[in-house]
């Protein structure tokens, strides 16, 4: 829902990039060590992309709508949450693109081409392979 109902511009894109770092970092606390490493340093990625987009415009964080996925249960299927998490990733990617077509100036591209690089690093480590 969250993906068809975000906005369509950068507002957007900082709206998915919030949910899926919040949901990739409690994903994280709820695996084994061994996989939750990789996880949190995905989080760390998303998070990163999105400073990217607060760096670029600072009122972003007041006009995106924050949405939290909330936590994973015991009863959750790791496997499901992984790919939630790469829809919204997915989703942000081709919002990015978009963006990127249309950018006004080489700094919009330039902050898109860093903010896609963090995601589909972010993408591996979720996945386990590239996507």
């Amino acid at each position: 829902m969250l993906i068809e109902h975000a906005a369509a511009g950068w507002e957007g894109l900082w709206s998915l990039l919030y949910a899926a770092s919040h949901a990739t970092l409690k994903l994280s606390l709820g695996v084994p060590l061994a996989t939750g490493v990789d996880l949190t340093f995905a989080a760390m990625d998303i998070r990163e992309a999105r400073d990217e987009l607060e760096w670029r415009d600072d009122g972003l964080i007041e006009r995106g709508a924050a949405v939290d996925l909330g936590a994973l249960r015991p009863t959750d299927d790791v496997d499901k949450a992984r790919l939630v998490i790469d829809q919204l990733l997915k989703a942000a990617l081709d919002r990015a693109g978009r963006l990127a077509v249309g950018a006004a100036e080489v700094e919009e591209f330039a902050c898109l081409t860093r903010v896609s690089n963090k995601l589909f690093n972010a993408r591996t480590a979720i996945l386990g392979r590239i996507p």
